[in-house]
C-alpha cells in the first residue's frame, strides 16, 4: 500500500482522523489481517476547516477496497 498524499483544503476530513484510519489499514495489512472491503466505506470523518480534500479521501479508500476484493 503507497503512502498517500492528500491536498489540504478549506473545509475537509478531519487530517487527524484520516491518518489514523491510514495507519490503521497499513498496520493490520502488514500483519496479514487486512480489513474488510465493506469496512472502508463511509468511514464517517468530520469536516474541519484546513482539512483533507474530501473527493480525495474518498477515492483513496474506495481504491484500497477494490484492491483488497482483487479488483
Amino acid at each position: 500500500m503507497e503512502n498517500p498524499f492528500f491536498s489540504v483544503r478549506f473545509r475537509g476530513y478531519d487530517r487527524a482522523q484520516v491518518d489514523r484510519a491510514v495507519a490503521r489499514i497499513r498496520t493490520a495489512t502488514d500483519a496479514g489481517a487486512p480489513p474488510h472491503p465493506d469496512s472502508l466505506t463511509n468511514l464517517g470523518f468530520q469536516l474541519t476547516l484546513r482539512g483533507y480534500d474530501t473527493a480525495e479521501v474518498d477515492e483513496y479508500f474506495a481504491e484500497v477496497a477494490r484492491t483488497l476484493r482483487g479488483g
